[in-house]
């Protein structure tokens, strides 16, 4: 697998500085739009652009990398079953000159496109509405008229399709951010009526996202469009009960049905922009201290749902999407322990987290207690949730998960049925079943043709592991540390042996165990039992009883 800062991506700041450079030699050239389905802007006139599908993911790399671009790396990217890669190209390449008026430079070992782009101008004026807010922000939203290249089937190499989804990855989340921060300006200033649109279609790119909902439906009913704004809400409580298994706002559900529902809401889903990505986060409110939840291998901040809902209320908890995975920037590189602890860092000063506890599952249980050793006494505990946490050959026999998994992040299914069927359905009686759904929901994302796969890379997935084979941090973590083994076989043994929770309990300063009888590495996450919950929610009320204890009373 060609590694995330070579072929498989392109920097869109360099792609917006290019445009911006070059806006005044093409203002009279058509403008190339491929936010929904492709088309092409002519003297005010928008028709659809009726290429190949390879015609037209050939425009697509072109326009959206910009710059000089290598024939081979071109043609293995987009033609690797091709008798004669070259070939292939050279034909798609004429018959893109054939039918669009467009500046291709190209010699026999490169290709140039100079192009106007909806994209980069719906880049550049979501930049300026999230730092400044536009007057003509409709204007700018409103170039999104759906997913990058919607409706786009095309055959080519894993490569291009990871490329291909994380440029509609970034766009979507982009989309998200001015859409949101538009909309509440508007609506506190009194202008509903300029954001409806947008957060219309925002509702259909990103149905789960409850933000969406509330925002269309506040804003249909402070317009004075009452019909609208129930439909809206209709629509809202449907999603969240068949699919989300999550009841409605109290606030929402007393004004359009009678009386408050009977369960629990969705958790605060935010992105959150740090110094060079934005960040996505899943909280679920409760007491102090926090307590901070980092996935494991192929994970997201949903797969820890059910811990989640089992803390809360007693307890706060906040899982993040790790960069590369979920709902998070998925940058061409920057997978390693010190970019993971940097961005956990900066997580708990944007969000002003006091002593968090730090939750590792799995590799995430690295990445924890790397942090907790940088954090110093800026946390309050660690937890090894059945973690990568030991010597390098412990470490590299572990890694097995790169191969088993990592195949499972670059796999297309048709529905969300088939993605269910593929890790196996949950009994309709299971206590689970609702949370595991959700979850599952929430780790898939459409993709131009129409199927779907999982959000999180592959490539960064194998860069994490290839940067926690090194030596242990544990010795050097000062603050108390809950040791969680599971015992269970999981596939054929228990993910950590004995040795290796002797060893992690031995290396930590001020330790202790639990063990998780009869459940395996995958059932502490998706099915924690009652023994380990009460186990956690005393970990905190220790630690938080420990951090107000003068410093020679504490162990």
């Amino acid at each position: 697998m060609t590694p995330l800062g070579h072929v498989g991506s392109c920097d869109p700041r360099a792609t917006t500085a290019r445009t911006r450079l070059r806006t005044r030699s093409t203002d009279n050239w058509p403008v190339l739009c491929f936010l929904g389905p492709a088309a092409v802007l002519t003297n005010g006139l928008l028709r659809p652009l009726e290429l190949r599908p390879k015609v037209l993911a050939l425009l697509v790399r072109l326009a959206l990398c910009g710059g000089t671009q290598d024939r081979d790396v071109l043609a293995d990217l987009l033609f690797p079953d091709a008798a004669n890669p070259r070939e292939s190209l050279r034909w798609h390449l004429s018959q893109l000159r054939a039918r669009l008026p467009l500046q291709i430079e190209a010699d026999r070992r490169t290709i140039a496109l100079t192009a106007q782009t909806d994209v980069a101008r719906f880049r550049l004026g979501a930049e300026r509405i999230l730092r400044y807010g536009l007057e003509d922000a409709a204007t700018i939203l409103a170039l999104y008229r759906g997913d990058l290249c919607t409706g786009l089937r095309v055959t080519a190499s894993a490569d291009f399709h990871n490329w291909l989804y994380v440029e509609e990855d970034e766009l979507r989340r982009i989309f998200r951010r001015a859409t949101v921060a538009n909309a509440r300006t508007a609506l506190a200033e009194g202008r509903p009526g300029e954001v409806i649109a947008s957060v219309r279609r925002l509702t259909q790119v990103d149905p789960y996202l409850e933000d969406g909902h509330v925002l269309l439906i506040e804003a249909l009913d402070a317009a004075g469009q009452n019909d609208e704004a129930r439909h809206a809400y209709d629509r809202y409580q449907r999603i969240l009960r068949k699919e989300l298994h999550a009841q409605p706002r109290e606030e929402l559900a007393r004004r359009y049905e009678s009386g408050a529902p009977a369960g629990h809401g969705l958790p605060l889903d935010e992105l959150v922009p740090l110094g060079t990505i934005t960040m996505h986060l899943v909280d679920w409110s409760g007491e102090p201290p926090p307590v901070v939840g980092i996935h494991g291998s192929a994970g997201q901040a949903y797969s820890l749902t059910a811990l989640g809902e089992r803390l809360a209320p007693d307890v706060r908890f906040v899982a993040v999407d790790l960069r590369g995975h979920g709902f998070s920037d998925k940058p061409p590189s920057g997978y390693g322990i010190q970019e993971h602890v940097g961005d956990l860092l900066q997580v708990i000063d944007a969000l002003a987290l006091e002593k968090p506890i730090l939750l590792g599952h799995s590799i995430g249980g690295a990445i924890a207690t790397f942090a907790a050793q940088a954090a110093g006494d800026r946390i309050g505990g660690l937890v090894l949730f059945d973690a990568v946490v030991g010597d390098r050959r412990f470490v590299e026999k572990a890694s097995f998960v790169v191969e088993e998994f990592g195949a499972s992040l670059e796999h297309r299914f048709a529905d969300f049925d088939e993605y269910q069927a593929h890790w196996g359905i949950e009994p309709d009686d299971s206590a689970w079943r609702r949370w595991l759904e959700r979850s599952k929901r929430m780790e898939l994302v459409p993709l131009p043709d129409g199927t779907l796969r999982p959000r999180s890379l592959r490539d960064a997935l194998a860069m994490e592991w290839t940067s926690v084979a090194r030596a242990d941090a544990l010795a050097h973590v000062t603050v108390p540390v809950l040791v969680v083994y599971a015992d269970a076989p999981w596939y054929t043994a228990p993910y950590l042996d004995e040795a290796t929770v002797q060893a992690q309990l031995t290396a930590a300063r001020n330790s202790r165990m639990y063990i998780a009888h009869g459940q395996n590495h995958a059932e502490i996450l998706r099915r924690p039992n009652d023994g380990l919950v009460r186990a956690l929610k005393a970990f905190v009320v220790d630690v938080k009883t420990a951090a107000t204890l003068p410093v020679s009373w504490r162990r």
